[in-house]
């Protein structure tokens, strides 16, 4: 019996078929990016999402730093993702301008902050800094 390969190279891999030979279980995995071209009404969302998940990002870094200089050093207790993430909750159910966002990307700035700091304690990264308007204004689902 002949095989013959059309598939793209681009499409994903059956993992596990007999002529892919990946029986050791190892995954492989596949990324894609998408180029975009928006409406000026979806480029006024995306615009908006970016500035409020920078403003979730800053305003947790700057309570971690708070926390750490006031609180930290006299109760020993820490800021981590999952109380942030409990008082995004909050913050969200007051202010409606927050709430129009995607919590998704909310979240994944948390997470991202989370994943600074835990860099810079390893020692692989430095202190993390606040995102500015209009450098890498990224948010992600």
């Amino acid at each position: 019996m002949q095989h013959v390969n059309n598939v793209s190279s681009s499409s994903v891999i059956h993992i596990g078929h007999p002529w892919t030979h990946c029986y050791t279980g190892t995954m492989i995995q596949r990324g894609y990016r998408y180029k975009l071209k928006p409406t000026p009404a979806q480029e006024r969302l995306f615009a908006q999402c970016a500035g409020v998940c920078r403003l979730i990002y800053n305003l947790a870094l700057e309570q971690r730093r708070d926390h750490w200089r006031a609180f930290k050093r006299q109760t020993g207790s820490s800021i981590s993702y999952p109380s942030q993430a409990r008082e995004l909750t909050e913050l969200r159910a007051e202010y409606d301008w927050i709430a129009t966002v995607s919590q998704t990307c909310q979240q994944q700035a948390l997470r991202d902050l989370d994943r600074a700091y835990q860099n810079w304690f390893k020692g692989i990264a430095s202190y993390p800094s606040p995102r500015k308007k209009g450098r890498n204004d990224t948010f992600r689902f």
